[in-house]
């Protein structure tokens, strides 16, 4: 009975090294080269995002304010109607530009009646060279006379229309700087605003950089969001022609696409600005095990297929490829995909 049980127990051993041989022959490991390749150097420098359309509105008329219609955080769309002003005296002063207007086309038609008179007499010479001279001139200066109503028509229509102030451009309102009931002054700051379809963001960067900066003109900006890192390809830079007196910096504008959503003015970012160009052993960050503070690759013995951990340092990454820095030379092969490598490992070193 004893030597039954033995004879059970040895054959189950065998079973299980047979499955456990199967299982190794379906851990495949996909092995990648280790190459070098051309990436760019980066200068990374804090940025702090900044509405390329800011503006405060101010008063172009004086007058009681009548109605606010937005405060601070409303949103509101271009040619929306933000405050009223009290209009009756621009109003009563347009009716006087309008009458003084019909005095001066009665004055021009007076003038050229005369003047069509004068000048039939003057042909037949019965009256004399001054007296025609005045006319002239009379006629003259009541066409001055009606184009000086006209302007001022223009003029007091715009007092009019000033009255009503709108939104320049589709934004946000920023601040608030009156209440109704108040009496706005001519030039006095009414509410500030800022677009958010056209962000940028701004950073300093050293005189030792801006010329390579200035040369190459590529940049990536980088933010971090409560989803999660963005990346933002530079639209445009603008440099500023001359550096700060005190901290001997260059301020560099880098826009964002046109209308990014989520971002606001204020925000704070990375940019990193290409400053030249470098050879790099670059592999696929998903390569790259990470185990506590050890960052390793699984190389691959190109003879005996044998796996062996590499411990690697990394360097500057670039999209979705990371710089090795050593650990592994150029030509090496290195699993693609740590976790099965580790599996395949493990079964390796369990192998008779």
């Amino acid at each position: 009975m004893f030597i039954k049980k033995l004879l059970y127990q040895c054959s189950g051993l065998l079973i299980a090294s047979a499955v456990s041989t199967a299982l190794h022959a379906q851990t495949v490991i996909t092995p990648i080269r280790v190459a070098y390749s051309t990436i760019p150097i980066l200068r990374t420098v804090d940025g702090v995002v900044e509405a390329v359309n800011q503006a405060t509105l101010s008063a172009q008329t004086s007058g009681q304010v009548l109605e606010v219609n937005f405060d601070v955080d409303d949103f509101v769309k271009k040619g929306t109607v933000l405050m009223r002003f009290e209009k009756k005296e621009q109003e009563a002063t347009l009716a006087q530009s309008k009458a003084k207007l019909s005095e001066a086309r009665a004055y021009l038609k007076a003038a050229q009646d005369s003047y069509k008179r004068t000048k039939a007499i003057y042909a037949k010479r019965a009256v004399s060279k001054s007296q025609y001279d005045k006319t002239v001139a009379e006629l003259n200066a009541a066409r001055a006379r009606l184009r000086s109503a006209q302007a001022n028509i223009d003029k007091v229509d715009k007092q009019v229309d000033y009255t009503v102030i709108r939104a320049p451009y589709s934004g946000v309102v920023l601040k608030r700087h009156i209440e109704p009931g108040e009496i706005a002054k001519t030039g006095q700051p009414i509410m500030t605003g800022f677009s958010l379809d056209k962000l940028r963001s701004v950073a300093s960067v050293t005189q030792e950089d801006i010329v390579a900066i200035r040369k190459n003109r590529l940049a990536e900006i980088v933010l971090q969001t409560p989803v999660g890192i963005k990346k933002f390809t530079g639209e445009d830079l603008i440099i500023l022609p001359h550096a700060d007196m005190h901290t001997h910096t260059f301020r560099v504008r880098v826009h964002f696409p046109e209308k990014t959503k989520d971002i606001y003015p204020g925000m704070f970012n990375k940019i990193n600005f290409k400053i030249g160009d470098k050879r790099a052993l670059l592999v696929p960050i998903s390569s790259v095990a990470y185990r506590g503070e050890v960052r390793a690759v699984y190389a691959v013995n190109a003879n005996s297929k044998k796996l062996r951990m590499r411990q690697v340092r990394l360097g500057q990454v670039y999209q979705d490829r990371v710089e090795i820095l050593a650990g592994v030379s150029e030509g090496d092969l290195i699993a693609s995909d740590p976790v099965v490598a580790a599996i395949a490992l493990k079964e390796q070193r369990e192998a008779p």
